[in-house]
C-alpha cells in the first residue's frame, strides 16, 4: 500500500497540534464570559489550518462569515419567543437552505451548526454563549494564520515539478509504446496502449491540481519573494499548457493507430509502406519530449523530430500519388506531430528566450 505521509503532511499536522494547545491555552484566558467556552478556540485553530497559507485564510474566513451568518439566524428566532421544536427546526432548515450558497466555501456547514448550537446549547444564556462562541472562534482562526505563516509556510513547487516530469515520462512511455508497436508483427501483440487514455487525461489532472495547488501556496508567503520562486512558479505553469496540449494530440494519435490497427468506428488502414516512417516520427517525438524532460531541450533538438516528419511527410504524398484514398491514419499523424512541435517550440523555447 502506498504511503500519503509526506514531509508536508508531518509538518502541517505539527504546526495544527501546536495551533491547538496554543489556542486552549488562550482560550482559556479570554476575558468576560468568553473563557466560559475554552474548547472552541482549538476547533478554530482546527479548520484555519490547511496547506497553504492563502488557504488558511480563505477557509478561516469563511468559517467566521458561516458562524456569523448562523448566530444571526439564532437570534432572530429569539427575538421571537422562547425556542420550541418547530422554530429550531425551522431555522435549522433556513440554515442549511443559506449553507447551499457556493460562495460560502468552508464556512458553509457551519450556517445551520451555529444556529443549532446557539439556540439548544446557549438557551436561556445565548447572548453570552453567541459572544463566547465567536471570539473563541475567532481566537482560535487567527492563531491558525499566525503559525502558519511563521513556521515554514508550506512551498509545494517541488510537489507541482514532480507531477510535471511523471506526466512528461507518461506521454514519452506512450510514444515509445506506439512507435514499437508499427515495427512488430501486423497486428502487433501488445495492445495495451491503446487504452491508455483515462491514464493520460489523470496524468494531466493531477498535474493542474498540483501546479493550482503551488500558485496558492507562493500567495502572501514570506518563502517566495526570491525572483526565482516566481519564475519557477510561471515556467510550471507554461509546462502545464504545454502537456495539456501535447496529451491532446497524443491522445488523437493513439485513438487514430488503434482505430487503424484494430479497425475502429473509423475506416481507416495504414498501409505497409507508412508504418515505418509513422514509427520514426513517433520515436523522435518521444525523445524531443525526453529532452524536454531532462532540461536540455533547445533549437537543435527540434531536428530530428522535423526530419521525421519531412520523411513521412514525403511518404505521405507518395501514397497519395499511387491512388491512395485521402482519409489516411498517417496524414492524421503527421499534423497532430507538426501540432505538437509547434506547442513545444511555442511553450518551451519562447520561455527560454524570456
Amino acid at each position: 500500500m502506498k504511503s500519503t505521509v509526506t514531509g508536508q503532511r508531518l509538518l502541517l499536522a505539527a504546526k495544527a497540534a501546536l495551533a491547538v494547545g496554543v489556542a486552549w491555552f488562550l482560550g482559556l484566558h479570554m476575558p468576560g464570559t468568553a473563557d466560559d467556552y475554552p474548547y472552541y478556540a482549538p476547533l478554530g485553530a482546527l479548520v484555519s489550518m490547511s496547506a497553504t497559507f492563502m488557504g488558511s485564510v480563505r477557509v478561516g474566513f469563511q468559517t467566521l462569515i458561516g458562524l456569523t451568518l448562523g448566530i444571526l439566524l439564532a437570534v432572530g428566532v429569539l427575538l421571537l419567543g422562547t425556542p420550541n421544536i418547530v422554530t429550531i427546526s425551522l431555522a435549522v432548515g433556513v440554515g442549511v437552505l443559506l449553507a447551499g450558497q457556493s460562495r460560502l466555501g468552508a464556512g458553509k456547514e457551519y450556517v445551520p451548526v451555529a444556529t443549532l448550537l446557539v439556540l439548544i446549547i446557549g438557551g436561556s444564556n445565548a447572548d453570552a454563549f453567541s459572544a463566547g462562541y465567536a471570539l473563541q472562534m475567532g481566537l482560535g482562526v487567527v492563531v491558525g494564520l499566525v503559525i502558519n505563516v511563521t513556521i515554514f509556510p508550506p512551498l509545494t513547487l517541488d510537489d507541482a515539478r514532480l507531477h510535471i516530469s511523471r506526466g512528461r515520462q507518461v506521454l514519452i512511455g506512450q510514444l515509445e509504446d506506439m512507435a514499437k508497436a508499427l515495427t512488430e508483427q501486423w497486428p502487433p501483440k501488445h495492445e495495451d496502449w491503446a487504452g491508455r487514455h483515462d491514464v493520460m487525461a489523470a496524468s494531466v489532472n493531477e498535474i493542474r491540481g498540483a501546479v493550482h495547488e503551488a500558485r496558492e501556496s507562493h500567495k502572501a508567503n514570506p518563502r517566495a519573494y526570491r525572483r526565482s520562486r516566481h519564475r519557477l512558479v510561471r515556467e510550471s505553469q507554461g509546462d502545464l499548457e504545454a502537456l495539456e496540449n501535447v496529451t491532446i494530440y497524443i491522445r488523437d494519435i493513439t485513438e487514430v493507430l488503434s482505430g487503424s490497427i484494430w479497425h475502429g468506428p473509423l475506416e481507416l488502414h495504414l498501409t505497409a509502406e507508412l508504418s515505418e516512417p509513422v514509427s520514426d516520427c513517433l520515436q523522435s517525438l518521444a525523445e524531443l519530449v525526453r529532452a524536454w524532460e531532462e532540461g536540455r531541450i533547445d533549437v537543435e533538438s527540434f531536428d530530428g523530430a522535423s526530419d521525421a516528419l519531412g520523411r513521412l511527410t514525403t511518404a505521405l504524398a507518395s501514397a497519395n500519388g499511387e491512388g491512395s484514398f485521402a482519409l489516411n491514419p498517417g496524414a492524421a499523424v503527421a499534423l497532430d506531430v507538426q501540432r505538437i512541435l509547434t506547442v513545444l517550440r511555442h511553450s518551451v523555447l519562447d520561455d527560454d528566450e524570456s
